[in-house]
């Protein structure tokens, strides 16, 4: 079983798959209109909605900060990589994905699902080990964005990397001392966005096994930008190159 806890999180798991609900949690009066709206689609999907205290909710999410309300569902499906490349080949666009090298905070996890999902990716892969899994606290950060989101956990980076060069997908790493920029670079084509971990940056065999490593250009005395914010900028570059 899986918590998602927060109005978006709730909303959008009640829209995309009703039902992987097994029971949903509200405190009366604390969710407003949007609590409303979540009675009335539970209603309309035959979902029981539990009238509860905060207690309760607070003891299930085990945080403060859950809305007022919160759901049960079956465990998260992660996706193939496969199921990733049929969905860009079968959408007649240009490829646009987003590896994540063991990005470890769960709110720079689910920030960079949930740009990823506004820029209109295909997909995101993320590693099994020594990184963040989609959870509770993903699901609230990226504000439902991991329920419309084909996500795939891999065991290799490296070796995925290669699949998808292998598919004709250019793979590139944002690295903040690459002397390229990816303003110079050509984006519009079937591409991959590598983002590291927080501090460390990718590891050396996936900065080695990627096309190209770009950075972006900074002003001021900071070395690096935040993980979340590096790759929001790379794939919105994309969408920009291909307007």
């Amino acid at each position: 079983m899986r918590i998602i806890y927060g109005v978006n999180p709730v909303l959008e798991a009640l829209n995309s798959h009703p039902e992987d609900f097994k029971d949903l949690l509200i405190v009366q009066g604390r969710a407003g209109q949007a609590g409303e709206k979540i009675k009335k689609l539970a209603h309309q999907h035959g979902i029981r909605c539990r009238i509860v205290g905060k207690d309760e909710i607070e003891k299930l999410a085990q945080t403060t900060h859950h809305q007022g309300v919160a759901g049960i569902l079956t465990e998260f499906q992660y996706a193939e990589v496969e199921d990733i490349l049929e969905r860009w080949k079968s959408s007649g666009e240009k490829a646009l994905l987003l590896i994540l090298d063991s990005i470890q905070d769960p709110q720079n996890l689910g920030s960079l699902i949930r740009t990823a999902y506004a820029a209109g990716v295909h997909g995101v892969i993320i590693p099994k080990d020594r990184a963040a899994e989609v959870s509770p606290s993903v699901a609230k950060a990226s504000a439902g964005a991991v329920e419309h989101t084909l996500i795939a956990r891999v065991t290799n980076i490296a070796s995925t990397i290669e699949q998808l060069k292998k598919a004709g997908i250019w793979v590139v790493g944002i690295e903040a001392d690459s002397p390229q920029d990816i303003y110079s670079f050509d984006m519009d084509r079937d591409i991959a966005i590598v983002i590291g971990s927080e501090g460390k940056g990718m590891r050396r065999l996936v900065r080695e096994t990627c096309d190209a490593c770009l950075s972006i250009h900074m002003k001021g005395k900071i070395s690096s930008l935040n993980a979340s914010v590096a790759g929001g900028i790379a794939l919105f570059e994309v969408m920009r190159n291909r307007t």
